[in-house]
């Protein structure tokens, strides 16, 4: 059956002769038709589909009801309505015998025999808890002068209902006499609606273990306080949810005297999940299989008992050039999960909290890489820091398994509405379209191949810990990314961490870094070769910012085995300076690598002018330079002005000489003081201008 279910198809099989296309005519005219009231009437073999208004259906959901015979039929068009259909009623007459044990010879066999083959034929139905057609059993012709015996006392009716779990429910009726002809088609309708055998064990008369799980997590979602029972308050919440209205006094006390039978059901007058399942299987055994099934379509579930679609999904545009966060509603719905599951409110969450808190989910999603991903304290347990990052790093790499857990841990249900609500979209992913800063912020970084120590001392450096901690993580539950915390400006903001390697470039499309860490070993003369031919290749002519990282720069740095040494190379490709990292007990405290990062993410667009800035105060420096040459040349002490000396260096009017007298003459005298005044304020306003000519183009 579709999960998404559109109309009931309702299969009308039998013997021909019982009454199947009596019993559809007289549903449509309200009255027997047959040839004595009518001579001119001629009942056909089988009718075209008939169509039951949605408005006069269950839950405005319409209704096909499809008429079948052999005489105009054959065993390939039985197959294929049968895989078509939602019910079947299996229609007998109770005047003829032979029509009833063909019902056990023939027809129960072969409808079998079909869900069978389908099952075979696709094993995912196993895998998403498909269950078979359900069967009325439909005994036509009461109104006949036979000795009739109910359903229950009919024996071989009995032994059927017995050995096929298919089988719903066996009404009695009369096409003749329209007696019980409506409820045929209702109790159709409602078998494929309220299903008992996904539910309920109609042969052991109690829930399905699948019914328990699917129960067992509607009664954690309300048990708001995590105390294991429900109060007047959480029923009654759970009341308004399901069905809104709430409880009266005497209706609470009706429910709690029923079941105040087994002790074990009630503690402190508040039902226990031993009581709650208790009155779900009492709604079954009851007949009112609709009451349990509005219980769990609140809760998301389908025929089939798993979550829909519509349930845990989203339904949000999201551009290929923008990413998807966390909204502030979903962080205070993950606020109010991690107080609720931390116990003892100590700020942290044990493995054993971390269980209970998704014990609602079909497994456990967070394995033991995640303790090496995100913050924690001494002991190993999740700070509420690293609770939240784990969040946002799954949002951002996988947002289909976010929406799920939220699905899951009951997010639509807290707010009474759907996932959207539960993500934003954010900014355009690009750098030189970015307008606003990013909640958390993705960063890409390379590592040497020869050296896997660097880039992991580099990532749990960003959790805080040092190489001595680092020793104690197994190889196996070492990740690569980690994502935390990290303050700059006042501001917080989660940083994350990615390792790739010159394998996974692809991860720039689908990905795109906010700025790529280019990590190289200070102590391997062969590292940075490595990380400058990756930027040269790669990121040269892209506009994503880069830094280049030393590590282990509380040992002895040897020489690299390149042209230009790292300060030089970042200056010729104007690059941020080097900057230095060491994961060593006595460094890491004062490490202001992360910051830095935060800082070149949160303001992007400085960086594509770079280059633009560099080489205006480049040719400022070399026009103040061109102007001092006849003084360089009578003045044969003063020291050349290096090539690497900054470009400030280069401008006279930064020369700290105070013994230098102040010379009369003309304004255009290098040496004149007018000429440095004037020169320094047309420098500075050349510079504000075209700095706001460049953020207004951006």
């Amino acid at each position: 059956m579709n999960k998404e279910l559109k109309e009931v198809r309702i299969l009308m099989l039998g013997e021909s002769g019982v009454g199947k296309t009596s019993l559809i005519l007289s549903l449509v005219s309200e009255q027997f038709l047959d040839d004595t009231q009518d001579p001119n009437f001629d009942l056909p073999a089988k009718l075209e589909p008939i169509t039951i208004p949605a408005e006069v259906t269950l839950e405005k959901i319409p209704g096909v009801i499809i008429d079948f015979s052999f005489r105009e039929q054959n065993e390939q068009d039985l197959i294929d309505e049968i895989e078509k259909s939602s019910v079947i009623c299996l229609v007998y007459s109770i005047e003829n015998e032979d029509s009833k044990h063909k019902l056990s010879s023939f027809w129960l066999p072969k409808i079998e025999e079909i869900e069978d083959a389908r099952f075979n034929s696709n094993s995912s139905f196993q895998d998403q808890n498909q269950f078979k057609r359900p069967i009325v059993l439909v005994g036509n012709k009461t109104d006949t002068d036979i000795e009739r015996t109910s359903p229950t006392q009919d024996s071989v009716i009995t032994q059927l209902v017995r050995s096929h779990s298919q089988i719903e429910t066996c009404i009695m009726c009369s096409a003749k006499t329209l007696k019980n002809v409506p409820e045929v088609f209702y109790y159709a309708q409602k078998s494929v609606l309220y299903p008992t055998a996904p539910v309920f064990d109609v042969d052991k008369k109690q829930l399905t273990p699948l019914g328990i799980k699917c129960f067992t997590r509607i009664f954690k979602l309300c048990d708001m306080d995590n105390d294991g029972r429900l109060n007047d308050s959480e029923l009654n919440e759970f009341q308004i949810r399901c069905f809104g209205v709430r409880l009266n006094s005497s209706s609470l006390q009706e429910v709690k005297s029923l079941l105040a039978l087994n002790s074990e059901n009630l503690i402190e007058n508040e039902i226990t999940l031993k009581g709650f399942l208790h009155l779900q299987m009492l709604f079954f055994k009851k007949g009112r299989h609709e009451t349990s099934w509005t219980v769990l379509k609140k809760y998301g579930y389908s025929k089939n008992l798993s979550l829909s679609q519509d349930y845990t999904s989203i339904n949000l545009k999201i551009p290929d050039s923008c990413s998807i966060e966390l909204s502030q509603k979903c962080y205070e719905f993950l606020q109010f999960l991690f107080n609720k599951f931390d116990k003892n409110k100590d700020g942290c969450l044990s493995q054993k909290e971390l269980e209970e808190l998704f014990s609602v989910c079909p497994i456990m999603p967070w394995g033991k890489d995640v303790h090496n991903t995100v913050e924690t304290d001494i002991n190993g347990r999740i700070t509420y820091c690293g609770y939240l990052s784990q969040w946002i790093l799954t949002t951002y790499f996988d947002i289909k398994t976010s929406t799920e857990h939220l699905a899951y841990l009951g997010y639509n249900n807290f707010y009474d509405e759907n996932l959207n609500s539960a993500y934003i979209v954010g900014q355009k992913k690009l750098i030189s379209q970015r307008n606003k800063h990013s909640e958390m912020f993705f960063y890409a970084m390379f590592m040497d191949e020869k050296n896997v120590e660097k880039q992991t001392a580099f990532l749990q450096g960003l959790l805080g810990r040092d190489l001595v901690q680092q020793a104690a993580i197994r190889s196996d539950d070492i990740t690569r990314w980690s994502c935390n915390l990290v303050q700059f400006q006042n501001i917080e903001k989660y940083l994350i961490l990615k390792e790739i390697n010159s394998s996974d470039l692809e991860m720039h499309e689908a990905y795109p870094p906010d700025v790529v860490v280019l990590l190289y070993d200070l102590t391997d003369p062969n590292s940075f070769s490595f990380i400058a031919d990756i930027f040269l290749s790669v990121y040269k002519d892209r506009p994503i910012p880069c830094v280049i990282v030393g590590t282990k720069c509380d040992q002895t740095e040897i020489e690299q085995k390149y042209p230009i040494n790292a300060e030089k190379f970042a200056e010729l490709y104007k690059l941020p300076p080097p900057q230095l990292f060491s994961a060593s007990s006595d460094m890491l405290p004062s490490c202001d690598i992360f910051p830095k990062l935060v800082a070149i993410a949160s303001y992007p667009k400085m960086y594509p002018m770079r280059s633009q800035i560099w080489s205006f105060f480049q040719r400022i420096g070399a026009a103040a330079q061109a102007a001092t040459m006849h003084r360089k040349k009578a003045r044969s002490e003063q020291t050349n002005i290096s090539s690497n000396a900054s470009i400030f260096s280069q401008l006279p009017f930064f020369s700290r000489n105070q013994n230098k007298k102040h010379r009369p003459g003309s304004f255009y005298n290098p040496d004149s003081m007018i000429f440095r005044y004037t020169f320094l304020t047309a420098t500075c306003l050349t510079m504000a201008f075209l700095l706001l000519k460049l953020i207004k183009k951006r």
